[in-house]
């Protein structure tokens, strides 16, 4: 029976004693990843509970309980005195998933510790998770990581995982064939700027995010030899005007952080900011128009409430075109972002039929 098929079959108890142990599960899949075990057994498959407490410099008891999680959690295997990972943890080990691999210290690191107020942060409609775990001078999420080495590189090598992929199935996606000049809005270090540029050779793309992230974004084109097509503009996407000339906006993935207040001043600037027959993309997580799901959509927006921003959420595909039609845009369609699960591109056009 797969573990689909087991979760499908258990009944209402079952269920909730899953979810009421799940972070006892996580924090088992924690240690075995960042103590270097899964990747150890992944070498040396059949390892004895001597070797690994030797391996690990665990005293014999805490190695004792350790694998009694992992094995009953069923994260690794044991016949006789040895020990082998299950297919579960496989994709943790070498650089089989790198996203997965990159999420395990993210969620350590930031969202087990910031999700216990959730609930708070429901009541207070603000992060209070962020402020409780990280100090109340902590705004948002991507401000607080720049002090912290460690959760700057829990959060980027996850974000930067995530970005490849998705800036890959982007480029599959959306046409630009017919555009010249493209604004990416909180494009980041240029990873989809990048790969677009590749992509569409004729096409100018001008990166709009803060002054140190479009340094660094500025630093990379030149190395990639596209800064001739690609720069990076660094101002504050609230309070600046976007440059104009462009025929195409982007958003790719920096919407959902916002509130709803935010996004409509965003597409409104966008608006002003190019002419008639100008093309705009949203690339965002989907949430169901009638509002049920998928999971995805209630996992991130609990992190955007709770955590990173303290006001963003997954908007519903109806919502962004009810939006981006307030700012002119003429709403064009909605495709699948590639092989990238529960992800939309909404598409539109500045001005009528």
């Amino acid at each position: 029976m797969t573990g689909e098929q087991a979760s499908t079959q258990a009944g209402p108890a079952e269920e909730l004693h899953s979810i009421l142990m799940a972070h006892y599960r996580f924090q088992f899949l924690s240690a075995g990843f960042e103590s270097g075990l899964f990747e150890a057994l992944a070498k040396q498959p059949g390892m004895t509970k001597a070797e690994i407490g030797a391996k690990l410099g665990l005293a014999e008891q805490p190695t004792r309980v350790l694998l009694l999680g992992l094995t009953a959690f069923g994260l690794t295997s044991k016949a006789g005195d040895a020990y082998r990972n299950t297919a579960v943890v496989t994709p943790l080990t070498g650089d089989n998933d790198p996203i997965a691999a990159a999420l395990v210290p993210y969620h350590q690191h930031i969202t087990y510790k910031t999700m216990g107020w959730f609930w708070e942060s429901l009541k207070a409609n603000t992060n209070v998770g962020l402020k409780k775990v990280f100090g109340d001078e902590s705004t948002t999420l991507y401000e607080r990581i720049a002090a912290d080495p460690t959760l700057e590189s829990a959060f980027h090598n996850a974000m930067g995982a995530f970005s490849a992929m998705s800036s890959t199935e982007l480029v599959k996606t959306l046409d630009f064939s017919s555009y010249t000049h493209v604004l990416d809005i909180g494009g980041g270090r240029a990873i989809n700027a990048t790969n677009i540029a590749r992509r569409w050779p004729h096409l100018r793309i001008t990166i709009l995010d803060l002054p140190t992230v479009a340094k660094t974004a500025n630093e990379r084109l030149v190395a990639a030899g596209l800064d001739d097509r690609v720069k990076a503009v660094g101002l504050d996407a609230f309070s600046d005007e976007f440059p104009t000339g462009a025929d195409c906006v982007l958003f790719s993935h920096f919407l959902e952080i916002w509130s709803e207040e935010r996004i409509r001043k965003l597409l409104q600037k966008a608006s002003r900011a190019v002419g008639d027959g100008a093309g705009i993309f949203v690339v965002t997580p989907l949430q169901d128009d009638d509002e049920t799901g998928p999971q995805h959509a209630a996992e991130l927006s609990a992190y955007f409430h709770a955590v990173a921003s303290g006001e963003g959420m997954v908007y519903t595909p109806r919502e962004y075109e009810e939006w981006m039609s307030e700012a002119g845009f003429r709403p064009a369609g909605r495709t699948p972002v590639g092989e990238l699960i529960n992800h939309i591109a909404i598409s539109g056009v500045k001005g009528g039929a």
